[in-house]
């Protein structure tokens, strides 16, 4: 009986003296987090922590990077700013609640915006002892009017998301409804946005997937009566690393990226309507270490290269040319009132160039691909500048005029492009047509 007392007895204390634990590991992650946390844009530290039995007031403090503080400077808005947390830590992890805090200053102008007394964002979370987080961002409805007549009318916008211990998660989001008028009376109209991603973040690269759909999308200016607008826009991104085979452990990663963008309608400043635009390219077979490379040497720059960041730039462009690479316009179209444009594009430079940036020409040797363009008839006759070039391929046998299309089909070897007829052109020829 006393070792079932004794038993019980420890239970509880450790049951009772568990928060206190929690509360310890959750400012050590948070604490963890913020001396790590780089963004180009702001630095983050802590300015109090306040640690409780089951709660802790916490305040984190966010400056703007001196390369932007001129842009909220012209704006009037504050380059410090305060977010406050409400963490609680219970038995089995820690969660927040985090709010904006308003800047004197800038109170006003979020009333305004927001109402009276009502926090601009709310940013949640929800972490396990795992150090795996839930989390949700809510930005609230935004209802402006001003007597120059500037309007915004902006529903809640909201994120929800998890993130594991190794960094890996996924994210969605979406915006129903968004209306601004501007002084100048331009207005932009956005409906049914929504978006996510899932993958990881390895240094500079985002590995996994990204997509972004936007049923409506226009911008009016009703003065001139003039505008543009997209209906059924998708983005997507996705960039994979393909691991070497077993077999040759000295080999290194490599990066395929791929990004498409399609509309299904959109209407021109001229009024012209376009239908199915489908733009697709990628880069693949890019050697991980060189891209990383380079990475960090784009994040170090300030103003102006210098000698060593252009010396070690020219080194990682090397190392990737050294490799090799593939490069592909899978597709590029769109439906013209004309009718109907295509094209693609497939470059690949094999491995094997050293030092390329000593000598950029050393590439075309290793350049090997085929490229081929279709253009409606109707479409050149109405541009007189473009008819008379595509008059002149046509009659030195570049391009093939049929019943209604133009057809251009060339193949790429090193610094020369094999047409149809077997003949052969400079490669700088034809780019020189192009333009």
């Amino acid at each position: 009986m006393l070792k079932k007392i004794g038993a019980i007895g420890g239970a509880v204390s450790i049951i009772l003296c568990w928060p206190l634990a929690t509360g310890q590991i959750g400012e050590r992650i948070y604490l963890d987090t913020v001396g790590k946390y780089e963004n180009p844009y702001l630095t983050i530290s802590n300015e109090s922590y306040d640690r409780g039995y089951l709660s802790s007031d916490v305040v984190s403090r966010l400056e703007v990077k001196d390369d932007w503080k001129p842009m909220f400077d012209d704006e009037g808005l504050p380059t410090v700013w305060y977010v406050h947390h409400k963490v609680e830590h219970g038995v089995l992890g820690v969660a927040s609640t985090s709010e904006l805090v308003l800047d004197e200053a800038f109170k006003p102008v979020a009333d305004k915006l927001w109402g009276d007394g009502v926090t601009p964002i709310r940013f949640t979370t929800s972490t396990s002892l795992t150090r795996a987080t839930e989390f949700s961002i809510t930005m609230n409805p935004i209802a402006f009017k001003d007597e120059q007549g500037a309007t915004a009318d902006v529903t809640s916008f909201e994120m929800t998301g998890s993130v594991d211990s190794k960094g890996a998660g996924e994210f969605h989001y979406r915006l129903p409804k968004a209306s601004l008028t501007t002084t100048a009376r331009e207005t932009m109209v956005l409906n049914g946005l929504k978006g996510g991603g899932k993958g990881v973040m390895d240094g500079q690269f985002w590995i996994g997937s990204q997509n972004l759909a936007v049923e409506h999308l226009s911008f009016h200016n009703l003065e001139a009566d003039q505008g543009v607008a997209l209906d059924k826009l998708v983005v997507a991104m996705q960039n994979s690393l393909s691991q070497p085979e077993p077999a040759a452990e000295a080999a290194d990663p490599k990066l395929t990226n791929t990004n498409s963008v399609r509309v299904a309608r959109v209407v021109a400043m001229d009024g012209q309507e376009y239908q199915d635009f489908h733009f697709q390219v990628a880069l693949s077979e890019l050697d991980y270490p060189a891209i990383t490379r380079l990475g960090h040497v784009a994040e170090g720059i300030e103003q102006q290269m210098t000698q060593a960041q252009a010396e070690e730039a020219a080194l990682a462009l090397d190392l990737l040319v050294a490799k090799g690479m593939k490069f592909a316009i899978e597709q590029l179209s769109v439906v013209t009132p004309k009718g109907a444009v295509t094209s693609n594009l497939n470059l690949e430079l094999a491995p094997g160039i050293a030092r390329a940036s000593e000598n950029l020409a050393l590439i075309t040797d290793k350049l090997r691909g085929d490229f081929s363009l279709q253009l409606p008839i109707a479409l050149v006759e109405a541009n007189p500048e473009l008819l008379d070039k595509a008059n002149m391929m046509e009659q030195n046998g570049i391009i093939e005029k049929g019943s209604e299309f133009y057809d251009l089909k060339v193949k790429v070897e090193g610094d020369q492009i094999i047409l149809a007829s077997g003949d052969q052109l400079p490669l700088a020829m034809l780019m020189m047509l192009f333009m």
